[in-house]
């Protein structure tokens, strides 16, 4: 396996609320300024906000060539620090559902983008519809995103067994969001793995946590990535330190199911 193999890295939880989104964009944007050619795709496919959440501009999508947003019904846009948003298109032309023929359709043609990046991030959407589980497990790597409430850590627990049982995902990296300590945060994994604890089959990975930060809300207002709008605060650094150890990681071979990348990642991996 090469350092250039494309990674694909599904950003999940099932409870919402607990800042998938912003994991999502900042850790996609650290990565970026890593000198990673990443795509951020929202695949929150009923309700997008990644986007919103970047203040991008749905009328200058790119329309280069080898960029052509038409096969998906999306928009492909252009981000801060050369990051590439990959959104739903707005308007009427996007369905308010999908079904998982769909989903499968969809990542079959993301292979197109195969050869623009170096790593896919996925912001998912929250809860557990059939759809969303199939794009999650399509994933080469999923980032489990919890908070310091104990329902964000029974949702995180639940998809986590959904995601084992049916589609034999073992491997989960864990990131807890808006901590007001480093104790608090790896003591919410510690009760991770005791919910877990019968289900040894599972492997779960503590990645970090980011801290509770006024500069967050300031952000999300003025609907700036974090890192773009303030770069060294406490909630930036973390995330820095996130997207170093993300990098660190080599990149695991395709589990031979539904995934995204899969020829490109087989091909690359031999």
């Amino acid at each position: 396996m090469t350092s250039k193999t494309k990674r694909v890295i599904a950003v999940a939880g099932c409870k919402g609320g607990v800042g998938k989104t912003f994991v999502s964009v900042n850790l996609a944007l650290a990565l970026s300024e890593l000198g990673q050619r990443v795509v951020l795709m929202d695949g929150n496919l009923s309700v997008p906000d990644v986007g919103t959440t970047l203040g991008l501009d749905f009328n200058s999508s790119l329309s280069t060539p080898e960029n052509n947003s038409s096969f998906w019904d999306g928009e492909i846009l252009s981000g801060p620090s050369g990051l590439t948003v990959l959104a739903p298109a707005s308007g009427p032309m996007w369905r308010q559902s999908i079904g998982i023929n769909d989903t499968v359709k969809m990542i079959s043609k993301l292979e197109q983008l195969a050869s623009s990046l170096d790593t896919l991030i996925i912001d998912t959407a929250p809860g557990m519809a059939p759809d969303n589980v199939t794009l999650i497990q399509a994933a080469g790597e999923i980032l489990i995103v919890t908070n310091q409430d104990i329902l964000s850590l029974l949702d995180a627990a639940r998809l986590i067994r959904l995601l084992n049982r049916i589609y034999e995902v073992r491997r989960f990296g864990i990131v807890v969001n808006a901590v007001t300590s480093k104790k608090t945060g790896s003591g919410q994994f510690e009760r991770l793995q005791n919910i877990l604890r019968e289900d040894s089959q599972i492997i779960l990975s503590y990645l970090g946590s980011i801290p509770f930060d006024k500069a967050v809300p300031e952000a999300l207002n003025h609907q700036q990535a974090l890192l773009e709008r303030s770069p060294d605060c406490r909630a930036s650094r973390a995330f820095q330190r996130l997207a170093h150890q993300v990098k660190a990681v080599p990149a695991p071979m395709p589990r031979g199911s539904i995934e995204i990348f899969m020829p490109t990642r087989v091909k690359e991996g031999v």
